[in-house]
């Protein structure tokens, strides 16, 4: 029985080429809501850059920052920040090659330098360009995640620097630096464990190579129509995209909604 379900947000909930959720999407939502399933999002975001979405349906917790900060209301149920020889090897990495990563803390967000990528992220995600400050302003600070914009050929200026970080990619301009035991499977379980409900009674959405812990460890892990092959892979189920209704279409499929 399917007591929990954990949506990524970009890609899944929202769609990259409307910035909005579907119509069909929210109906669902509110249908699941009212039948005592509980809803949370489980995402890179920061908690900064989901008030659009928490406007539109209420969730009762939410994964922000690829697991590393979980919470329930004003109760904050896991926190766990790079390590602070991984925020060097970040900081040391971004000033030696000149490339933009945005360090995203508990309550700030910022960016060492602002470039194509970085204007072409914002505009993709429909949110604010936060303000620009030095690399070396992270430094001593409790980073819990990283966007750092490198292609796939460039990844290496971090990753041959960067022992103690991990990365995950949902797109072909930038990757998301969390510390190497993070993950989003990690914040569910801290979200679950708060309401008592195992593990194989959630369901999880996702899109991205930063999903794959979540739809992996979920009872039953469903991975959109824009999925990588390698995503799908490692999926139970594979819905139609959000443009084409794939949250509701699965829920009704998987007999949630009629």
């Amino acid at each position: 029985m399917i007591q929990a379900i954990f949506f990524d947000v970009d890609g899944t909930l929202v769609s990259f080429r409307t910035h909005t959720i579907p119509a069909s999407t929210l109906e669902a939502l509110h249908a699941l809501r009212a039948k005592g399933i509980k809803l949370f999002l489980a995402t890179g975001r920061h908690q900064a850059m989901l008030r659009s979405v928490q406007e539109l349906f209420p969730v009762d917790g939410c994964v922000t920052l690829s697991g590393q900060y979980c919470f329930v209301g004003d109760q904050v149920l896991r926190s766990s920040p790079m390590p602070p020889e991984a925020v060097e090897e970040l900081v040391s990495a971004a000033e030696g090659d000149a490339f933009s990563s945005i360090f995203l803390e508990g309550e700030d967000i910022y960016l060492n330098c602002i470039n194509d990528l970085t204007r072409q992220f914002i505009r993709e995600l429909y949110i604010p360009m936060p303000p620009v400050r030095p690399a070396r302003y992270a430094l001593g600070r409790e980073i819990y995640q990283a966007v750092t914009f490198l292609s796939r050929e460039q990844e290496h200026l971090l990753l041959d620097r960067a022992p103690h970080l991990k990365t995950t990619r949902w797109h072909p301009n930038f990757l998301d630096v969390i510390p190497p035991t993070g993950g989003k499977d990690l914040g569910m379980d801290a979200i679950l464990k708060h309401f008592n409900i195992p593990v194989e009674n959630c369901m999880a959405f996702g899109d991205g190579e930063n999903d794959l812990s979540m739809l992996i460890h979920a009872g039953i892990g469903v991975a959109m129509g824009t999925a990588s092959g390698a995503v799908k892979a490692q999926a139970d189920y594979t819905a139609p995209s959000v443009d084409e209704d794939g949250v509701a279409r699965t829920l009704s499929h998987f007999g949630l909604l009629p």
